[in-house]
């Protein structure tokens, strides 16, 4: 006897417990009904039940909620009529919430007993053609110190979009969250939160990601980010590693500033259901096709960066372009060239010039440095580096082939 927890609605839910009810030569009862997700995680957790049939209309639903009770059951999905017959949540096992209850029975049946060969719901992600071109993905990292990541991120953004590569700039920063502001955007959503909770829900399509998409200045599009630090846990790694990918998809630029901190919690790594804080920053420079390092010039954020350098290799990171950022006296500018390139394996090397009223300027009136201060030093760094290797790279996918000359704006 097939053991089933219930969560569906309305007259589905009624007629599947009548039929099962009122015949009792089938080889399956429900043995709980269950009002909502929250109820029905708690007793699939509690080891109630073979299966779980579950609405995929139930509020909630996701990848990570359909992970957690595939852990401790077998579940068979109850779709609409309406929707699509396959989907990308991870489900194997789906039929049609008005079907009769024999073909019900039926899926939870190959459910139960690991029987795949004759379903065809389930697709692991959804197919792109070879020919789609694919958006090169850059992270904008540095240690802790407040180096200016955010100011370099949304800068160089800027930059190249004026220079005419159609930029998409996302705030992935769970510690401090600021480019709605350094931009000087008024209506703040947050962006990144509800394009992870579309992919959760397997919605994040071309339309939806658009719509999270609004245009900041010509060729720049801006995906907020979580406002508040306190919402760092809506963020999940899965969600996460969907969105990079539908953003890749529209073969775009996309440069995203991210928080410092690379640990993972190892307590909480054993419990694959929790959130984790560093998630967005550990998903981004996984996915990321470049990862910028930005550290100030004193001996502090250099020497943060180096210690770094372990970790970054277990992340997986292959091309990092370090850029040092306030560079003036007393220390020469070649000196901590020599420094970083003789310690760190990088692509290259950037140096911009320490421009406190510039910087200060742009933050109070909520502008770009081209906007404040257009012919200063700081910006014409920047506008090279983003016309450089190390942010347009080659978009594709395909990583750099050759080891560009570093740009130095203190010069």
């Amino acid at each position: 006897m097939i053991d089933i927890v219930l969560c569906a609605s309305g007259s589905d839910e009624v007629r599947i417990v009548h039929d099962l009810a009122t015949d009792r030569s089938r080889p399956a009862r429900v043995v709980r009904r269950c009002a909502d997700l929250a109820e029905t995680l708690a007793v699939a957790a509690a080891g109630i039940g073979d299966a779980v049939l579950i609405d995929l209309t139930v509020r909630g639903l996701g990848r990570d909620a359909l992970a957690s009770l595939l852990r401790e059951a077998a579940v068979v999905g109850l779709r609409p009529e309406d929707s699509p017959e396959t989907t990308s949540l991870g489900l194997r096992h789906m039929v049609p919430a008005h079907a009769p209850v024999e073909e019900i029975l039926a899926a939870v049946e190959a459910a139960v007993h690991g029987e795949t060969e004759e379903s065809e719901a389930w697709v692991q992600e959804a197919a792109v053609e070879e020919t789609s071109p694919r958006g090169r993905l850059l992270a904008v990292w540095g240690p802790v110190g407040a180096p200016g990541r955010s100011t370099i991120a949304v800068n160089l953004a800027a930059e190249a979009a004026a220079a005419g590569q159609e930029t998409v700039l996302v705030d992935a920063d769970t510690y401090g969250p600021a480019l709605s502001q350094v931009l000087g955007v008024l209506d703040e959503a947050p962006g990144l939160v509800a394009a992870a909770r579309s992919h959760d829900r397997d919605a994040l399509d071309a339309e939806t990601l658009e719509s999270l998409l609004p245009q900041v200045q010509p060729g720049l599009r801006l995906l907020s980010g979580i406002g508040v630090p306190g919402r760092w846990a809506e963020l999940r790694r899965t969600a996460l590693d969907g969105v990079w990918g539908a953003l890749a998809r529209r073969g775009e630029l996309v440069i995203a500033d991210v928080a410092p901190v690379l640990e993972e919690d190892e307590e909480l790594s054993y419990d694959t259901a929790a959130p984790q804080r560093n998630a967005a920053t550990l998903s981004t420079l996984d996915a990321a096709d470049a990862v910028l390092a930005v550290v100030s010039a004193d001996p502090v954020s250099t020497t943060r960066l180096l210690r770094e350098q372990s970790r970054l290799a277990e992340l997986g990171v292959e091309e990092l372009h370090v850029v040092v950022n306030r560079v003036g006296s007393p220390v020469p500018g070649e000196r901590l060239r020599e420094l970083i390139a003789s310690r760190l394996p990088v692509a290259s090397l950037t140096l911009l010039p320490d421009d406190p009223v510039a910087c200060r300027t742009a933050a109070w009136d909520g502008a770009l440095l081209a906007e404040a201060a257009p012919r200063s030093a700081l910006r014409r760094g920047l506008r090279d580096l983003a016309a450089s290797e190390a942010v347009r790279g080659t978009l594709g996918g395909e990583r750099a082939a050759s080891v560009e000359e570093p740009v130095d704006a203190t010069r």
